[in-house]
């Protein structure tokens, strides 16, 4: 228009249109005290109300009203007559209208429900602001939803009875899950409400399970204290040990199966946030360690996994058993204690052959190695090193025409500093009565001889120290008509052997003590396993339980059995959950080789700082040390007076608390 192209501009008036709008604005919407925009106003927001009830309304004349408000400025102002009449009345009236929803619903809706009516509000409003409203104002229609229908009552929501969050996430409802977290995510606080009532939850998970392993604390070692019990009372023992190792075993998979689950919802209904996996974590960590028995346990169960756990498993379930595995010792503090135990389980798998996957035992080897260093697994590689030095050499002493044909041998040649003490603790005489053990005259010995005279040419410099008592044997002995085959201890074998050559022969214990060399408590149980077990391979006279100097035994030419193949126990070789007294014993063995650690660790500080106070001496020592256990203060303050006795410390004679490293 030619007005406004020239006569406006040149003028500098307000342009026809806007004058126009100005006018329609003052003399018509806001004339008569505002009474026909009020009307309006009143009219739209009466629609809108009708609209969330379920009545259909006419969306394009709504559009029309919206879009006359939004192009009208307020008088004096640079908000819209939207912005100053309807938004505000608007952002009201929904705040009030899901008050009242929120309260009705919280009677009468389970979560489930609850949050999804309310995602349903919240997508219907979005649409409403798109179809007919502006986007500003569909932003801060959503804030008054979740504000009033999540923030007032986030706790209200999820702990609603018997159909809360509890509920849901023991039904693994991932769908209702994923909402709830989509509508409590955007609020801080309320995701903070959220994660405690999920770690609440699964701290109650433990503390059930926990239950289950009450019977571990009972007294397990009757069988200490009642040698001369009699046979019919054992099974009721070994049956009471077998279930407890069961228990055990049963609490690492009830953890590891609750862990995947909750990792499952992480991943489908918590969009991967981190916060909520930290919290979980966190929460598993809790458990896992308030459990003093965690180390033994986790070892026990990988000790399980890796002998009878992979059967008939693929490569991808193996790998997630041993990742979760791996997963649970993350999550313990004092890995060392779980080093412990693991070593000595692993040593007995190696020994007697009882893993089923090489690749599977280094591959769980080679994770360790990721979480915890190479120092961490430096022994247990060097059991795998040993076991295939040890295999070499029998294969050479084999090939070089020295062993007898008729025996099979098979012998793992060990470094002691990598293997566990496999015996229970003894005294030094016992220990130097076990060393004097040697095989009767006769095969045994003669192969024993040559294979030592073999090693010591091939490894000069090395003494070869034999361990009977970690061996066994699978022999084939003929009892009357029938041949059996049995599977003994290296001792029992011993002991057999005496009765080999000669028929109708008679032995005392002292006799047989005399040929073996074998210790009096250890033949004494070797003979109760042959001759007053189950399997009766030697008579006894007199015909009792206990075993004297002067007891007289001969070999069973009577002997009969259903089976071929026999093992006469002596020490069940099954990985079973300790006693209270082997507890006891393993703790004193940890504590002990904590003190080394503890000491190297604050004598590398104190290296590298020269002066240190003993606050901040302890505060470095706990940081250094958190990755294999939690050192207490006390323990670094025992060390650090060790140190100073043996002159690695001084103190300031200045300041008590100050310490100075002695070069």
């Amino acid at each position: 228009m030619y007005v406004d192209k020239v006569y406006v501009k040149n003028a500098n008036l307000v342009p026809v249109y806007e004058m126009g709008m100005c006018v329609f604005r003052d003399k018509v919407l806001l004339a008569a005290q505002k009474r026909l925009i009020t009307q309006v106003v009143k009219a739209t927001l009466a629609q809108i109300s009708c609209e969330r009830r379920g009545a259909h309304v006419d969306r394009s004349v709504l559009r029309g009203v919206v879009d006359m408000l939004v192009e009208l400025q307020g008088t004096g102002q640079t908000c819209t007559l939207y912005e100053t009449t309807m938004q505000p009345q608007l952002l009201a009236e929904s705040r009030s209208f899901y008050c009242d929803a929120a309260k009705t619903r919280l009677l009468d809706h389970s979560t489930a429900a609850y949050v999804r009516a309310a995602q349903a509000d919240i997508d219907a409003e979005m649409d409403r602001a798109r179809a007919y409203l502006v986007p500003a104002t569909g932003t801060l229609l959503r804030n008054v939803l979740l504000d009033e229908l999540i923030d007032k009552h986030a706790s209200d929501i999820i702990n609603i009875p018997n159909t809360g969050l509890v509920q849901l996430l023991d039904h693994r409802d991932t769908a209702a899950l994923q909402t709830l977290y989509n509508l409590y995510a955007p609020m801080h606080p309320t995701l903070l409400i959220l994660q405690t009532n999920i770690h609440s939850h699964i701290l109650e998970l433990g503390q059930k399970f926990a239950v289950s392993l009450a019977p571990l604390s009972s007294n397990t070692t009757q069988n200490d204290e009642q040698e001369g019990s009699r046979d019919k009372d054992k099974p009721a023992q070994v049956l009471g040990m077998a279930a407890k190792t069961a228990m055990a075993l049963r609490w690492v998979q009830d953890i590891l199966d609750l862990y995947d689950a909750y990792d499952e919802i992480i991943r489908v209904s918590f969009s991967e946030c981190q916060s909520m996996r930290q919290s979980i974590h966190d929460a598993f960590i809790e458990v896992i360690n308030s459990n003093s028995r965690a180390p033994e346990l986790l070892s026990l169960f990988m000790d399980d996994s890796l002998k009878n756990g992979l059967k008939r498993k693929g490569e991808q379930e193996i790998d997630h058993l041993l990742e979760r595995s791996v997963l649970m010792f993350r999550f313990l503090q004092n890995k060392d204690a779980f080093e412990h135990y693991y070593k000595l389980h692993l040593a007995k798998r190696l020994l007697l052959g009882r893993s089923l996957s090489d690749d599977a035992e280094h591959s769980l080897v080679s994770k360790l190695k990721v979480e915890c260093g190479s120092q961490f697994t430096l022994k247990l590689e060097g059991m795998f090193k040993d076991m295939q030095l040890s295999s070499d050499l029998a294969n050479g002493f084999k090939e070089s025409g020295a062993a007898n044909a008729d025996l099979d041998l098979s012998l793992s040649v060990l470094t002691p500093t990598y293997w566990p003490a496999l015996a229970p603790p003894m005294s030094e005489e016992a220990k130097q009565e076990m060393q004097s053990v040697e095989p009767p005259p006769g095969i045994l010995r003669t192969l024993v001889e040559e294979f030592t005279q073999y090693y010591n040419h091939h490894r000069s410099g090395r003494r070869l120290a034999w361990q009977y008592n970690m061996g066994n044997a699978d022999i084939k002995l003929q009892f009357g008509t029938r041949t059996y085959e049995l599977n003994v201890s290296t001792y029992q074998m011993f002991i057999l052997s005496l009765f080999a050559d000669i028929d109708d022969l008679s032995l005392t214990t002292t006799e047989i003590q005399q040929q073996t060399r074998i210790p009096i408590e250890v033949l004494t149980r070797q003979l109760q396993s042959l001759a007053c077990a189950k399997y009766k391979i030697l008579s006894k006279t007199p015909a009792s339980r206990d075993v004297g100097p002067n007891d007289k035994f001969a070999f069973n030419n009577n002997f009969k059995s259903a089976q071929y193949r026999i093992r006469i126990p002596v020490v069940a070789a099954k990985a079973s959950v300790e006693t209270e007294k082997e507890k006891s014993e393993s703790m004193a063995a940890i504590g002990l080789e904590r003190q080394y650690v503890v000491e190297a660790a604050i004598v590398r500080i104190m290296k590298t700082r020269k002066q240190m106070v003993h606050e901040q001496l302890v505060t470095e020592a706990i940081k250094q040390l958190s990755a294999r256990f939690l050192p207490t203060p006390k323990l670094i303050k025992e060390s650090i007076g060790r140190l100073i006795d043996r002159e690695y410390l001084q103190r300031s004679p200045d300041d008590p608390r100050l310490y100075n490293y002695l070069a």
